[in-house]
């Protein structure tokens, strides 16, 4: 299935609004319907997690409140998914749309979108092209663009139904560490990337990447 819309997940902060608006102009430039996804901010992450309408109650034990809250958006967002039958776009407030996607998502994988920078203009989109191909990867840093078919946003809901909240978003589905069984593949060339800016989870934003894929690397320009 190829992907019908973007959802951007922000919360009602002024900064988050700010990046999330960026975002949505992207999505208009390159052609990507999208829609916000308003999520909770400064309240207990357990009463998030337990507005989705999952079989089973949350009581999360482990990571920050913040992180809890921005990973309790992402599940809301899957169950959007899979109760719609779609396929979609996630994207966190501070990423941007780069191309429109054209290639089908496959079931049972999240498709990751692009890496992250301070300066996107020091990735040359316009001469890489748009994605023609999907690969397997071992791990990306982080969630802040990637794309699901509902059947693989249900798989990842029952995960969660089946053993709880493992952790925060990144540690579960993306980093080398993961704890999900859904494997990760990555969209070549490149279609999103993540705005490095100020967080607004972290007392700063992390900006390691794992090892570009060549067609990043080649059109990369520090």
């Amino acid at each position: 299935m190829k992907p019908i819309k973007a959802y951007i997940l922000r919360i009602d902060a002024p900064l988050s609004k700010q990046y999330a608006k960026d975002c949505a102009d992207s999505c208009e430039k390159v052609g990507v319907e999208w829609e916000y996804f308003d999520w909770f901010h400064d309240v207990d992450a357990n009463h998030a997690w337990n507005t989705i309408g999952l079989k089973n109650k949350i009581i999360r034990r482990n990571s920050s409140n913040k992180a809890q809250l921005a990973t309790s958006g992402h599940a809301a967002i899957w169950k959007k998914i899979a109760d719609n039958k779609e396929c979609a776009i996630i994207l966190e407030h501070d990423a941007i749309m780069l191309h429109k996607i054209e290639i089908d998502i496959p079931d049972n994988q999240i498709v990751v979108l692009g890496y992250k920078l301070k300066n996107p203009s020091e990735y040359d989109h316009v001469n890489a092209g748009p994605p023609r191909r999907i690969f397997p990867i071992l791990g990306h840093e982080g969630a802040h663009s990637y794309a699901i078919t509902h059947v693989t946003a249900q798989s990842l809901i029952d995960e969660i139904e089946h053993k709880g909240v493992q952790g925060a978003i990144d540690n579960i589905y993306f980093l080398k560490m993961r704890k999900s069984k859904i494997p990760l593949s990555i969209m070549d060339p490149t279609p999103a990337m993540g705005w490095l800016r100020e967080s607004t989870i972290w007392g700063s934003a992390s900006a390691r990447n794992y090892k570009f894929i060549t067609s990043f690397d080649k059109n990369y320009k520090k």
